[in-house]
């Protein structure tokens, strides 16, 4: 292929589907994101059902599905029995390089699921593929009747696109206007962006084709999840890799992304890298380039989180996403570190370390942030001169803001669990003096507002032992017990003082 179609040549990112107001999107996904997984199911059924018979139109089917797609797998519920046809039979082998979501440049094995059907429809409509369109028609025709066999009719569907679909490659190459035209017809509605990345699919698509049987065969010796890879697997893991590399050489790095996307945990691939770069020999000659493949694929998706992180730091903070991102940066991590420093690889240590270095920056960043949030449910004002207080006072009378108290509740409890994901990053003290600060700043807060209770006399009094138990409240992840129970203790001797 030429620049032109270079994996690294688009940028793609995920706003509301063509056509549809991002209010109106944003709602229709709250209302896919409420169902329950078994109406999740049935819904993702019925939407199948009515693309395949093109009677999904002014819906946003394939966002839809992908949001439903998103829901069922976050329940771990069972996908829908989902009909046979041709274009299912086409796809199901590289169903392992299909993402829901894409941001960013176009990488290798990363398919949007938004390109598949505008991609069949070429093979089926346009006139660089009709073998491909006769040969879908007569697979779909054998589905229908109920034929046993379809192997034939499948590889003639095959070979019939991989045909096509070189042509219309070799044409995008050549013509920088059709290149535009196809881009506009694999990306209906988006902008040259979309069209460039999803034309990158088609030639991904069509530089895989010719190892259809390799994939599928990986499918079936590798079903999901591969919980980890025993010397028995990495070795039939080779075996299936040198047959791919002899039949479809340029294909042969994929059959190893495809292993590693059926993992539980993908960074457990770092080990097959290992094993497939030290079996280079005279008939695998590529195989330590294509094991820097995967352990590249590896890599990129480690970086890509740690610099989310970095750009969730510098957004509003929600503290569960926040945890839930950095306990999965934590872990694929300290797997790569684990497997790398196992085999000796101080090169992949040392990287999957600098990306732990984005990810205790961004903690640190999400700790300031849940610091603001409690700061904001503590305000102060300047003593008077009669004051007993010096300096500032807290400002009972300052009402809080609407949701200050939760969000400083929350922040609260992202602080006490700071510690804890400092440690599984491998930076065990990255928080632990902010974390010291917060709980300082409370503890003398409350030690204050004591002051403040024991002072005041009606209403003054009363305000003091209101905003002293929504101190208490929010300082319970981090004070200890004893001391909580203490400060309640003194500030109910206050109350009750003359």
């Amino acid at each position: 292929m030429t620049a032109a179609l270079d994996l690294s040549a688009a940028r793609e990112s995920s706003p509301a589907p063509p056509g549809i107001a991002p209010a109106r999107w944003a709602r229709l996904e709250a209302f896919l994101g409420a169902m329950t997984p078994a109406a999740a199911g049935k819904l993702f059924a019925t939407l199948e059902h009515a693309r395949l018979n093109g009677a999904d139109d002014g819906l946003p089917t394939a966002a839809m599905l992908a949001a439903l797609r998103a829901q069922l797998a976050a329940h771990k519920a069972q996908f829908p029995a989902r009909p046979l046809t041709a274009q299912r039979i086409f796809f199901t082998p590289f169903e392992d390089f299909f993402v829901s979501g894409r941001r960013g440049r176009k990488r290798r094995a990363r398919i949007a699921r938004s390109s598949l059907a505008p991609l069949w429809r070429l093979l089926t409509e346009d006139a660089a593929c009709l073998e491909a369109r006769a040969a879908a028609v007569a697979l779909d025709a054998a589905i229908a009747r109920g034929a046993a066999d379809l192997s034939a009719l499948s590889d003639a569907l095959y070979a019939t696109a991989a045909l096509g679909l070189s042509r219309l490659v070799a044409h995008a190459e050549q013509d920088a206007a059709f290149r535009a035209d196809l881009g506009g017809r694999l990306a209906a509605g988006g902008d040259a962006q979309a069209g460039a990345a999803a034309l990158l699919d088609l030639a991904e698509i069509n530089l895989i084709l010719p190892a259809h049987r390799h994939f599928a065969l990986a499918r079936a010796a590798f079903p999901k999840p591969v919980p980890a890879l025993t010397e028995e697997n990495l070795y039939e893991a080779r075996a299936l890799y040198a047959r791919v590399s002899a039949e479809a050489n340029d294909a042969a790095p994929y059959l190893l992304l495809s292993i590693a996307a059926r993992m539980e945990a993908p960074w457990r691939a770092l080990r097959l890298v290992h094993h497939i770069a030290g079996a280079a020999d005279e008939t695998l000659t590529h195989a330590r380039e294509d094991a820097e493949i995967l352990a590249e694929s590896l890599f990129e998706d480690l970086e890509s989180h740690a610099r989310q992180l970095e750009r969730d730091a510098d957004d509003d903070l929600y503290t569960e996403d926040a945890t839930a991102s950095l306990s999965h940066f934590a872990e694929a991590a300290g797997g790569l570190i684990g497997e790398a420093s196992a085999a000796g690889d101080g090169v992949a240590v040392n990287r999957a370390e600098a990306c732990r270095d984005i990810a205790a920056g961004a903690l640190m960043r999400f700790c300031e942030q849940a610091h603001a949030a409690i700061r904001k449910t503590q305000p102060v004002r300047h003593a008077g001169g009669s004051s007993r207080l010096m300096g500032l006072r807290p400002d009972i009378d300052r009402p809080l803001d609407p949701g200050a108290e939760a969000r400083a509740g929350a922040g609260a409890k992202f602080l006490a669990e700071a510690g804890n994901l400092a440690q599984r990053l491998g930076r065990a003290d990255a928080a632990a003096a902010l974390v010291a600060d917060v709980a300082a700043e409370t503890r003398r807060y409350a030690g204050d507002l004591v002051s403040e209770i024991r002072a005041g006399e009606g209403a003054d009094r009363i305000a003091a032992r209101r905003r002293m138990e929504q101190t208490l409240a929010l300082a319970g992840p981090l004070l200890p017990p004893a001391e909580l129970a203490l400060i309640r203790e003194r500030a109910a001797a206050a109350a009750v003082s003359a």
